[in-house]
């Protein structure tokens, strides 16, 4: 896509004439979904942060085909990213399109697990595009995550988590809230749950009994084709080798853990159904696990870029790591060879996967990540094959929309190219927040760098071409905005033959 764009000036001047008042009940929602990173604001007393101020969380599609019908979520939480129940009032939609088409007579229809949603807006003007929402008086109002409209999309983006736990092993509520938290609070498209499924410092572990229990339950009564994508995995875990989080693309008969036996990476691929993915968790290391040896990495689609413990991307990043060990940032297993695509994820210890506020705690000292990837259906195989295909982007936890291309082919891809060539590259940022650099990267650090500035910022365009290709190498997109988030495109794999 060649992105354009709204204007963020101009769509302060026309919510006004576009708004339309919808009544709800008490029960409700959050921060806006897309809206900047910000850490909660300290409150003046004693009370509880879980008890402070009101926050509206507002979720659209980051991809919107032009003209269709498009629903928009909304939930109303506590500063700590909980369920405010208290909340009784109104919703105030605004759009930043002149052309935006509201329903006739707006419904705000409260869903059975808390969140509410609205149906039938359509946007028939192409681009970059904002949705605004607030209670009348304005006394709480947040901005949606940016959303693009196009003709025909081919791919749609949706938002997950793919590293969390319960207290089947490190987290603290059980497995069926984890589930309810991603869809009806942090109102995610997908979430995996990854358990540990054996580790010494641990007090409990998984065994086959209480996998096939979590897989019955997500088989039977969280997965929702169509709406909402709930994934059984795991994180083996090896003090030898690090960790790998394992999503299964079917249930196995039996649990291929450490304790069972599987006690090297090749025996862990070994004992998966067909179609499963295997990604490298926090890769450096963190308080409780040892850093990935590099020299076992073998066909692991994906790494875990950034979580609540800090950027694995590289040595002294902006938001640097708990723990750092040289030689296992992503970086480094890029320059080793290793293709890999990138993850976003939350860790959470606290069984709220895809917490739209950012909660924070002292080891997990920053807000947990999002996941998104390019696929053409909400399904489990849809999304399986997304990220087999490595065709994700990372982010600091913000609904960012970023397109990144080599030669016309989409993230993830691997590209076999004539020897000498030099590759055009292309990337695209979108958000609500201000863009303040955005650059392409390659083994030999940025291959073009842009320092937006102005009113525009909030919507970016690079182009570029690569080194000639010699040997084989590859090349990602990173964003950072006015806020210290920042994004990160999976790399593009370039083979000279």
């Amino acid at each position: 896509m060649r992105v354009s764009r709204t204007g963020m000036a101009f769509r302060l001047a026309l919510v006004l004439a576009l708004s339309a008042v919808v009544g709800c009940g008490g029960g409700g929602g959050g921060q806006a979904g897309g809206g900047a990173e910000s850490a909660p604001e300290a409150a003046n007393d004693d009370t509880p942060l879980a008890e402070r101020g009101t926050f509206l969380h507002i979720v659209v599609p980051s991809v919107v085909e032009k003209g269709a019908n498009t629903e928009v979520r909304l939930r109303v939480l506590t500063q700590a990213g909980l369920p405010d129940y208290d909340f009784e009032g109104a919703f105030r939609i605004q759009a930043s399109s002149p052309q935006t088409q509201f329903p006739e007579e707006m419904v705000v229809e409260p869903m059975q697990e808390g969140w509410f949603r609205v149906q039938d807006l359509v946007f028939p003007e192409g681009g970059v595009q904002y949705i605004k929402g607030s209670v009348p008086g304005d006394t709480v109002e947040a901005l949606a995550n940016a959303f693009n409209v196009v003709e025909s999309p081919e791919y749609n983006i949706y938002w997950g988590d793919l590293n969390g736990h319960t207290d089947l092993s490190s987290g603290v509520k059980a497995p069926g809230v984890y589930f309810w938290f991603a869809r009806a609070v942090a109102l995610l498209d997908f979430v995996a749950l990854t358990d540990n499924d054996a580790e010494e410092t641990l007090q409990k572990v998984m065994d086959d009994v209480a996998f096939a229990d979590i897989a019955t339950l997500v088989d039977e009564e969280k997965n929702d084709p169509g709406s909402f994508v709930a994934m059984v995995g795991m994180e083996w875990t090896s003090r030898e080798y690090g960790n790998r989080l394992v999503y299964f693309s079917e249930t196995p008969e039996t649990l291929p853990s450490v304790a069972a036996g599987y006690d090297t990476p090749a025996k862990l691929r070994a004992a998966l159904p067909p179609g499963s993915v295997v990604a490298v968790p926090h890769p450096s290391g963190s308080a409780l696990n040892p850093p990935v040896d590099p020299a076992s990495l073998d066909g692991e689609e994906l790494v875990e870029v950034y979580s609540s413990v800090g950027s694995f991307e590289m040595a002294e990043s902006l938001r640097p790591a708990t723990q750092e060990t040289a030689g296992s940032f992503a970086n480094e297993l890029l320059a080793a060879g290793h293709r890999v695509g990138f993850l976003g994820n939350s860790d959470t210890r606290l069984s709220t996967p895809g917490n739209p506020r950012g909660f924070t705690t002292d080891d997990h000292p920053y807000p947990g990540g999002l996941t998104a990837v390019l696929a053409k259906e909400l399904t489990r195989e849809s999304i399986l094959e997304a990220l087999r295909e490595r065709r994700t982007y990372a982010t600091t936890g913000v609904r960012y929309l970023m397109e990144f291309t080599v030669d016309g082919q989409p993230m993830g891809s691997e590209i076999r190219v004539p020897r000498g060539h030099e590759a055009k590259i292309y990337g695209s940022l979108g958000s609500t927040s201000r863009w303040t650099r955005m650059e392409f990267l390659g083994p030999d650090g940025a291959v073009k760098v842009l320092t937006p500035e102005g009113d525009d910022a909030d919507v970016v365009e690079l182009e570029a071409t690569t080194p000639p290709v010699n040997e084989p190498t590859y090349v990602y997109l990173r964003g950072v905005d006015e806020f210290g988030g920042m994004c990160w495109s999976s790399p593009v794999f370039l083979l000279p033959e």
